[in-house]
């Protein structure tokens, strides 16, 4: 037979494990969350490297791929990323052209060479176009930017908004889609009849 000073431990060890299986729960439901968003924040450790005022070019074959700069640097080895503040990116193509983009934050993944921007982004093209966006991707294999966030396009003659945008270095082509509104300068009113 138990006596009740056996069955209060066990009791204590069983509500120990519901209360962690609950913070458990509700610890990976935000980050989840989090993800879903977007919305990035900064590994849980503290950062293995803290540089402030960084200037970093990326170099392949003897040029210059992109120069990123930020006001702190945090370097995480184990995750192979970097968290940035206050970045300055520019992106270098063909024919000395270059994309110039700015945000409040960024997330270097060191192993792909992927950037993340986010937080008042704005990028100028070599068109002359500028774009104001949340937040964007530069996939490095692709050589493509991409931003799944509403965005506004300004140019010499058009003002375009859509909620997704795209930047091919390529081949310097600009895709907005998704819901796209465009007000174009400079055209003649063309009327119908007298």
């Amino acid at each position: 037979m138990k006596g009740p000073g056996k069955v209060v431990p066990w009791l204590l060890v069983a509500a120990a494990v519901g209360v962690a299986a609950l913070f458990s729960h509700a610890f990976l439901k935000t980050k989840k969350d989090r993800a879903a968003d977007g919305v990035l924040s900064a590994p849980a450790v503290d950062s293995d490297i803290r540089l402030t005022d960084m200037d970093y070019t990326e170099v392949r074959e003897g040029k210059p791929m992109w120069r990123i700069k930020a006001h702190e640097a945090k370097y995480y080895e184990g995750e192979q990323k970097t968290l940035l503040s206050r970045v300055d990116l520019t992106l270098f193509m063909e024919s000395d052209r270059e994309v110039h983009l700015a945000s409040d934050y960024g997330l270097l993944h060191t192993g792909r060479k992927d950037i993340e921007l986010w937080g008042r982004v704005t990028a100028r093209v070599p068109q002359g176009y500028e774009v104001e966006t949340d937040k964007v991707y530069y996939d490095h294999g692709a050589q493509k930017i991409r931003s799944q966030a509403p965005v506004r396009l300004t140019g010499p003659q058009v003002d375009l908004q859509g909620n997704q945008w795209q930047y091919d270095l390529a081949t310097s082509t600009v895709f907005v889609e998704g819901d796209v509104r465009a007000l174009v300068r400079g055209l003649l009113s063309v009327r119908n009849g007298k």
